[in-house]
């Protein structure tokens, strides 16, 4: 090789050198840029599109039906003994329903939906057969 070759190899290398160093800077602001927003987005979230929901049963009856619209906006049923809970997510202006049922003629029912932990619809234990919670999402 002549030394003008050996001159021109030795720059074409340097030119190529600094192209490859130019991409790698350009990619890692790139990708510093993209996985900072995606960072900044998650931290902005106000609050969930969905609430908590809790339905709770109370009572002393040794044997009771619940029936009450579920995580799917199904009615489901349950038969046993109280105490029972069920909680769940659910959007704003759902309906939310519990009705229990004293299949025992001894003691008492109860019932309550909560939102977030806060009571929003109670029913005091009572000797009633029947009893009914219904609220909506607010």
């Amino acid at each position: 090789m002549s030394e003008v070759d050996e001159k021109a190899h030795y720059l074409a290398g340097i030119r190529r050198s600094r192209i490859m160093a130019l991409i790698f800077v350009s990619l890692a602001i790139l990708v510093g840029y993209v996985g900072s927003q995606n960072q900044y987005r998650s931290m902005t979230v106000d609050k969930p599109a969905s609430a908590r929901i809790e339905y709770h049963v109370t009572g002393t009856s040794p044997n009771i039906r619940v029936i009450y619209l579920n995580d799917l906006a199904y009615r489901a049923e349950k038969v046993g003994t109280p105490p029972w809970k069920f909680s769940f997510r659910a959007t704003k202006d759902r309906i939310l329903e519990v009705q229990v049922d004293n299949l025992s003629a001894d003691g008492t029912v109860g019932c309550e939906i909560l939102v977030y932990g806060e009571p929003i619809y109670t029913i005091a234990e009572t000797t009633d057969s029947t009893i009914t919670c219904t609220a909506v999402v607010p």
